[in-house]
């Protein structure tokens, strides 16, 4: 048996078509949805995986925030830390309640696995055990949700992305531990964000967190980490910072292609 990308697709439709499309939380998430599992197509492709392995890695992505629709239900946000974890959610609803059949047939593809890559999508850091087949994947889609995260904070107003109001990112100073994890080109870790612009530099971090050559060109094509980085502040120490923060993940970046 093989993955019915036509099939997944139209369930996708159906399931999402329960919700409010007319909320552009939404739609955003949709669109997101479709782009991610583009991307993991696009990145397993790079590595010549076989047309199995390609398939199994766009399911990912069509299938990794299928929680996010019932965390706005419930909770009316995205913000994990005043809700639910969204990857939990998602691996939840697909493994413990069954959605997964709606997609594909039982033995179609590595259920275990499939749950691990999903549930493990938005952690911090993949746990060490894992096999390398399993890290590989984990990986593929991880640095695929990294790069439309990119987008989605340049073309959604961060008001609606983060239930603040403008001038929490405008007026907002940089926390210390945030712009130590960025100058020293580590991910940032969500706990220490507190402010507005530690936000848009937890998502300007992700570029630390990508494995593969094919996923800096996609950040390259796009272009939306040079918008997130040309980013203007009315705090003075925010814009020397930025500045700095520039330089050094455009030069993370060009190293990496």
């Amino acid at each position: 048996m093989s993955i019915d990308r036509n099939h997944v697709t139209e369930v996708f439709k159906n399931y999402t078509a329960a919700y409010d499309l007319s909320d552009p939380k939404v739609l955003l998430k949709v669109e997101h949805t479709y782009r991610v599992a583009e991307f993991c197509d696009r990145i397993a492709g790079s590595l010549l995986l076989s047309e199995e392995d390609i398939d199994f890695a766009w399911l990912s992505g069509m299938l990794h925030d299928i929680g996010r629709f019932e965390q706005l239900r419930r909770y009316h946000t995205f913000m994990d830390k005043y809700s639910v974890n969204h990857a939990e959610l998602s691996a939840d609803l697909l493994f413990q309640d069954r959605l997964i059949r709606r997609f594909v047939e039982a033995g179609c593809i590595d259920e275990g696995m499939m749950e691990m890559v999903i549930r493990y999508h938005n952690v911090y850091a993949l746990p060490e055990n894992l096999s390398d087949r399993e890290r590989m994947f984990c990986d593929i889609l991880r640095d695929a949700d990294k790069v439309d995260i990119l987008r989605v904070n340049c073309e959604t107003p961060r008001t609606e992305i983060y239930d603040l109001p403008e001038d929490a990112f405008t007026n907002s100073k940089i926390t210390e531990a945030v712009y130590s994890d960025i100058m020293n080109e580590r991910n940032v870790d969500r706990r220490n964000s507190s402010t507005g612009i530690d936000y848009i530099l937890g998502h300007i971090g992700f570029v630390y967190g990508l494995v593969y050559a094919e996923s800096f060109r996609l950040v390259k094509e796009q272009g939306y980490l040079d918008e997130l980085l040309s980013f203007r502040s009315r705090q003075p120490d925010t814009v020397r910072k930025m500045d700095l923060i520039r330089q050094k993940v455009e030069g993370y970046v060009q190293g990496n292609l």
